[in-house]
This record gives structure tokens, C-alpha cells and sequence, in this order.
């Protein structure tokens, strides 16, 4: 899965010198937390609603009103934005974007194309309507994990495992592997399939030697 097929596109954006309550006012009319900061068509940073909360003066002081507004009304998005944000290309898979925003602890990324110009933004809820459209079965629909998977060794692995369930006649909506945390260098591979009278599927699975999981 691509991540251009799940970002947002077109997002809106600030310039590095709009000012913050702009910028605020932007995120509250259209219901968004992140703004990526473009100058020149080019992404020099990324606002988010909790750069604008940490601005903000505590709710403990002794200025007034007025007093913070004033404050406020000086500081421009380029004060407290994150600087030179971790970008990535329209090509990239949703999978890698997850691994490097749990590696880096990013929740959005602001999508370039190869001009380095801005194309979208992917955060965590495009992201996890992406997995939700992967993951999420339907009525008629069943998933089947199988364990300990060697993917690297075995060429077309996928592909056997995909001729036994459409030898069935059942359509396989979609196939995907993760490292198996109690097996290093093995894989838990999750299928999903459009129907729920799985068990022909399970025993033909287990007569080529494959391990069904919970």
C-alpha cells in the first residue's frame, strides 16, 4: 500500500511568517491538529496544536488578558515550529511510514514529490484507515494467521500460499507478514479472505505443512 493513496492531499498550510493566532484559528475552523509550514513551495517545518499549547502562556500567570493577547499576537508560526520535518515521497509504503514514525516518534509526515514539493500530509489517522481498510473484516469476511513463516529463504512463498486459498474459489482480499516476536527471522503471515467458512481453507492449509495461529 502506497502512501499517496491515503495521505490527505492538497493540505493547508502557513507560511513561516503567519501569525500564531492565524495559525490557531486555521486548525479550530477546519478540525485539524498539524500544519506543514511551506515558503518558497518548499516544506521548512510542521506546526502542530501542541507547538501553539506550549507558546501559550501557563494558566497560572498574572497577565491579563489583553496582556496575552498582546504576547500572542507577536509570535509567528516560525517561533515555535518544528524545524526541517522528516519528509516522505508519495511511493513510500504506509508500512514504512509507520516503522520510522514509531522509530522517530513522528505522527505526521508531510508528503514531497521529488521536487520537493508539497503533495499531502500522512498522520496517524490516515494511517490507521489504512490499516483499518487492511485489517477490518466485513460481514463475509474472515481472517486466517499462520505461524512461523520463513520468508526469506522461501522464494514465492506468498504466491504458494495464495493458489491454495484461490484454489478453493475463494477470493483473498488481501496478505500481509510481520516479524514474529517469539521467532526471530520468522514472519506471522495475516490473510484476509471474503467468506467465513474457513475450515476447508485451514485444512488445506495444514496439509502443505502450514501452522494455523489464533
Amino acid at each position: 500500500m502506497k502512501i499517496k493513496h491515503w495521505m490527505t492531499s492538497n493540505p493547508i498550510t502557513v507560511k513561516p511568517g503567519t501569525p500564531i493566532l492565524e495559525a490557531a484559528k486555521l486548525m479550530r475552523e477546519n478540525q485539524i491538529r498539524r500544519l506543514p509550514v511551506v515558503d518558497k513551495d518548499k516544506v521548512v517545518g510542521m506546526l502542530t496544536h501542541r507547538n501553539i499549547l506550549e507558546a501559550s502562556p501557563s494558566a497560572a500567570t498574572t497577565l491579563s488578558v489583553h496582556e496575552l493577547n498582546y504576547l500572542l499576537s507577536k509570535l509567528t508560526v516560525a517561533d515555535v515550529m518544528r524545524k526541517d520535518p522528516i519528509c516522505v515521497n508519495p511511493e513510500d509504503s504506509v508500512l514504512d511510514v509507520v516503522l520510522m514514525g514509531h522509530e522517530k516518534g513522528i505522527g505526521a509526515f508531510p508528503v514531497v514529490d521529488a521536487r520537493g514539493r508539497l503533495v499531502g500530509i500522512a498522520t496517524e489517522t490516515e494511517i490507521y484507515r489504512a490499516f483499518v481498510g487492511l485489517l477490518g473484516t466485513k460481514d463475509q469476511d474472515s481472517m486466517i494467521t499462520l505461524e512461523n513463516i520463513d520468508l526469506s529463504q522461501r522464494v514465492g512463498a506468498m504466491s504458494r500460499i495464495a493458489s491454495i486459498i484461490e484454489g478453493r474459489g475463494v477470493p483473498l482480499l488481501a496478505m500481509f507478514s510481520l516479524p514474529h516476536r517469539r521467532s526471530p527471522g520468522f514472519h506471522r503471515l495475516y490473510i484476509r479472505v471474503h467468506t467465513k467458512d474457513t475450515a476447508p481453507l485451514i485444512q488445506d492449509l495444514q496439509a502443505h505443512g502450514y501452522t494455523i495461529g489464533d
